[in-house]
């Protein structure tokens, strides 16, 4: 379960997570389980919506897919990175490819997860980024 994060007032804050998927199921499930943890969700289909989104909600954690129509979640990392430096971004893809996991690392991402893997890690990962929020 979430541990909420407490701000420099000692006030309770919810982690902010921004999920980046171009698949809308994939979208829904992934808001689904992070809700359950207690997080507070923002939601966007493409890297250009994503930046957008990011600009508007400042996200503590964003989960960025790698393989999306229009602008793919590595084209947007960078920006990211600059646009929102304190936010944790979490690269997520079905299609494993090693060199891209090492490049999203090498540009910033603090963690690449295989899509199989990640439904299941979502309450750990909350757990573990919950101190981004304070």
């Amino acid at each position: 379960m979430l541990c909420p994060a407490r701000d420099c007032l000692g006030t309770v804050t919810r982690v902010r997570v921004l999920i980046c998927d171009d698949e809308p199921h994939i979208r829904l499930l992934y808001r689904s389980e992070f809700e359950l943890a207690g997080a507070e969700v923002v939601c966007a289909g493409d890297g250009d919506e994503c930046l957008e989104v990011a600009a508007r909600e400042h996200p503590d954690v964003i989960i960025l897919d790698l393989r999306m129509p229009k602008r793919d979640g590595l084209s947007a990392l960078a920006e990211l990175r600059e646009q929102e430096p304190n936010a944790h971004v979490l690269i997520v893809s079905a299609n494993y490819v090693r060199e891209q996991f090492k490049q999203a690392m090498s540009m910033g991402a603090e963690e690449c997860i295989d899509k199989l893997d990640f439904l299941i890690r979502i309450p750990d990962l909350i757990a573990h980024y919950s101190g981004a929020a304070a």
